[in-house]
C-alpha cells in the first residue's frame, strides 16, 4: 500500500513537471498538410511556440523556409514532420520544396511581457507641522480707583484761650485776722470792700484746705 501511494506521488510530480515544461517551452501548434496546401496558410504563433506540420497526403511534402530558418525535410505521407520552434519574433515564409507552388507563412509574435510591478507612490514627505506662536494675553488691566474725596471731619475748635485756674493762693495760717472795723468808723464803702475782701479770704483758705 505505501509503495503504491509512493508510486501515485511519483507519477503526480512528473506529470506536473511535464506540464510546467511544457507551459515554459511555449504552445505547441499544428499546421496540416493537404491537397497540396498548408492549413492554415498563415500561422501567428508567439515567440517560443512550436510548430509540427502533418502530412495527409499520400505524397511527400517538406515546409522549408525561403530563407533557410527551417527546414523539416521530406514529410512522408500520413506522418508528422519534424517540430520546429520559433524563438525570434518576425515573419517567416516557406514552400515546400518538392512543390514550390505550395506556400505558407509563419508570424511569429514577440513574448507577453508582464506588466511591471506598479509599487505605490512614495508618499511625499510632510512637512513638520508648526504650532502657531500663542499670543499671550495681555494682563487685565485693574482699574484704578477713582479718588475718594476723604470726609471732612466735623474741625474740632480747638479752645482760643485755655483758662488758667489759678492757684488758690496759701494764705497763712498764722496770718493777722482782718482789722475789725469799729462800730460807727468809716465810711459804708469802705466797710463793704472789707467784708468782700474777708470772704474771698476766708473762700481762698477753704479751697486750701480741700487740695
Amino acid at each position: 500500500m505505501r509503495v503504491s501511494l509512493r508510486t501515485g506521488i511519483a507519477a503526480a510530480v512528473l506529470v506536473l513537471l511535464a506540464l510546467l515544461q511544457g507551459t515554459a517551452l511555449g504552445a505547441a501548434r499544428t499546421v496540416t498538410i493537404s491537397g497540396f496546401a498548408f492549413s492554415p496558410v498563415t500561422t501567428v504563433v508567439a515567440a517560443g511556440d512550436t510548430i509540427t506540420w502533418h502530412n495527409s497526403d499520400a505524397t511527400p511534402h517538406t515546409a522549408t523556409s525561403n530563407n533557410g530558418a527551417f527546414d523539416t525535410g521530406p514529410i512522408a505521407a500520413g506522418t508528422d514532420g519534424k517540430t520546429v520552434t520559433f524563438a525570434v519574433a518576425g515573419t517567416f515564409t516557406y514552400h515546400c520544396s518538392i512543390h514550390p507552388s505550395m506556400t505558407g507563412t509563419i508570424t511569429v509574435q514577440a513574448a507577453a511581457t508582464p506588466p511591471p510591478t506598479t509599487l505605490p507612490p512614495t508618499p511625499a514627505p510632510t512637512a513638520p507641522l508648526t504650532a502657531a506662536p500663542t499670543a499671550t494675553p495681555a494682563p487685565a488691566s485693574t482699574p484704578s480707583p477713582s479718588p475718594t474725596a476723604a470726609p471732612m471731619g466735623t474741625p474740632t475748635l480747638a479752645p482760643l484761650a485755655t483758662i488758667a485756674t489759678a492757684a488758690p493762693t496759701r494764705v497763712p495760717t498764722d496770718a493777722p485776722a482782718p482789722a475789725r472795723i469799729p462800730d460807727g468808723g468809716g465810711t459804708p464803702l469802705a466797710a463793704a470792700i472789707t467784708l468782700v475782701a474777708a470772704a474771698l479770704a476766708g473762700f481762698a483758705i477753704y479751697l486750701y484746705r480741700r487740695r
